[in-house]
């Protein structure tokens, strides 16, 4: 059992502002993590080209920040498809996991995409990436094995927050 150690910093959102600093927690993934994070190995120059676009395509983007530097963030990008619907990607770095950040930024995500009108959040992840999946299994019961990929569907309407 992995023991959680209380997080000492804050969630925020982040803005086009933090760009460099989220770059910059993005390429302090390890590199299992990264995979897991962008679903193959891909180079710091992609990274760099996310995490512009993130933060200044529109999309909710929420960080941990400790000392001033982003430790794990999730980002909500909503469907073209489905007014009502959104995607969600969460990353935390190696030393900070096991201290409750995933829990954290997945509330916070969860509360801004009910203050936009998301009433369904999906959260698709590598079938090995067990971290996320007991992440996502805290607030969703609708777990389900697809290929290679899991996909975790939380039901975000008001009628479930009720």
């Amino acid at each position: 059992m992995t023991e959680t150690i209380a997080a000492q910093g804050e969630v925020r959102a982040l803005g086009p502002a933090d760009t460099d600093r989220y770059c910059n927690h993005l390429t302090r993934l390890d590199a299992d993590a990264r995979r897991m994070r962008f679903f193959a190995d891909v180079s710091d120059f992609h990274v760099l080209f996310h995490a512009g676009a993130a933060l200044s395509d529109g999309r909710v983007a929420i960080g941990y920040v400790e000392d001033n530097e982003i430790r794990g963030a999730c980002e909500l990008l909503t469907s073209t498809d489905d007014p009502h619907g959104a995607e969600a990607a969460f990353s935390v770095e190696q030393d900070w996991r096991c201290r409750g950040i995933g829990g954290l930024l997945m509330t916070a995500m969860i509360d801004a995409a009910r203050q936009r009108g998301v009433q369904r959040i999906e959260l698709q992840c590598l079938k090995t990436n067990l971290p996320m999946q007991a992440l996502a299994a805290r607030f969703t019961s609708d777990l389900r094995q697809i290929g290679d990929t899991t996909l975790a569907v939380l039901d975000n309407s008001p009628a479930a927050a009720g």
